[in-house]
């Protein structure tokens, strides 16, 4: 993707060979030409007619007078700009995806205040087929309009599409056993990442809580196994970011099997960075580990046990389903799992033919 700045304004050819100019206003926002240009002199020229509406002093936000009203693309780029401190890098990096190749294609143009339920339907009706991808996106405007609503700028919110923002998995998680977890385990070919596999598995901790793990989050004793979660890391543009974990209730300390004791004090002499704030699963060179590493390694391993499909984001699946037929109650499994909502707690439970056939033959006894 091509990018190339003038001295006022940026044109960028997009994939399709097409140029986007866009410039940052004077309300200190960034600003997209309403349509994309074949030609590279074209996007030039809306640049240069939007300098010279500044200079005029006849400036206003791109489509914001040619719909009499507010935009919804320039609605949502202040809605956007607004969030920089309340929302993580990771979220931001997704929303904007979500506006610049979802919702402002289809919708930026039209004035917030003459949005309607059918011009929502439509389209979110046209969208590709992505479901989870879609229906993020459906949330996020939702999510904008009801701001929208709050300011008092429209009666209603238009974004009443049933059942539009709900994620239908593609594919259906898979949810192992502790005897399947321990045979994972112990079919991964790089002895470091063995132990990795069995903390996740127990323990149901996303990638990015794993990976931020140090020394001094785990206790070790005899009667308490447990580790504490209170960092998560994330991977953007080739670079570690270290910060919060997802949400409040993601900062938690998950007790863990006492059967694992030995086997992360043996990890941790052999492969963890030395000292107490040393990353427990560390890289061969002592930094943040990067899932695409681990993966191949667990593919091959999945495969050995029976499950060429499994995926790693699996083993938190495995450890909820655990979780709900030792007896969690719902409230257990909020706090061990770091969810919110017992609706995401449910996603993460499975229920497994040899359950149902005990809690049956329970019924008789």
């Amino acid at each position: 993707m091509a990018r190339n700045r003038r001295s006022w304004g940026l044109n960028r050819k997009l994939p399709s060979g097409r140029w986007q100019a866009s410039y940052i206003g004077p309300d200190g926002l960034r600003h997209k030409a309403p349509s994309t240009y074949a030609a590279k002199i074209d996007a030039e020229g809306w640049l240069g007619a939007e300098r010279r509406k500044i200079d005029l002093g006849a400036w206003t936000p791109p489509g914001q007078d040619a719909v009499n009203g507010v935009s919804l693309e320039h609605y949502a780029e202040s809605w956007f700009a607004e969030t920089k401190g309340r929302h993580k890098p990771r979220t931001r990096v997704l929303n904007r995806g979500y506006l610049d190749r979802v919702i402002l294609p289809g919708l930026g143009t039209i004035a917030v205040d003459k949005l309607t339920v059918q011009m929502v339907r439509a389209w979110f009706a046209g969208l590709e087929v992505f479901p989870t991808r879609n229906a993020n996106a459906y949330s996020l405007l939702r999510t904008i309009l009801n701001q929208a609503l709050d300011d008092e700028l429209i009666p209603a919110n238009p974004c009443r599409v049933k059942r539009a923002a709900v994620k239908n998995r593609v594919v259906e998680p898979i949810a192992l056993t502790a005897t399947e977890i321990r045979a994972l385990s112990n079919a991964m070919t790089i002895e470091r990442w063995r132990c990795l596999i069995l903390v996740a598995g127990f323990t149901g901790l996303r990638w990015g809580e794993l990976a931020a793990l140090r020394q001094s989050d785990f206790v070790l004793a005899d009667d308490d196994v447990s580790v504490t979660v209170s960092r998560a890391v994330v991977r953007m543009k080739g670079e570690f970011t270290v910060g919060t974990p997802k949400s409040r209730a993601a900062m938690r300390t998950v007790p863990m099997p006492t059967g694992l004791r030995r086997i992360i004090v043996e990890h941790i002499e052999e492969f963890a960075v030395p000292g107490r704030d040393g990353l427990v699963f560390a890289s061969v060179t002592g930094d943040f580990p990067h899932e695409n590493t681990v993966r191949p390694h667990l593919r091959k391993a999945a495969a050995v046990i029976g499950y060429p499909k499994l995926r790693f984001h699996d083993l938190r699946h495995s450890a909820a389903t655990q979780f709900a037929q030792a007896g969690a109650t719902l409230a257990d499994h909020m706090t061990l799992m770091g969810h919110t909502s017992s609706v995401m707690s449910a996603r993460y439970t499975h229920s497994t033919a040899s359950r149902n056939r005990a809690l049956v033959e329970g019924l008789w006894k």
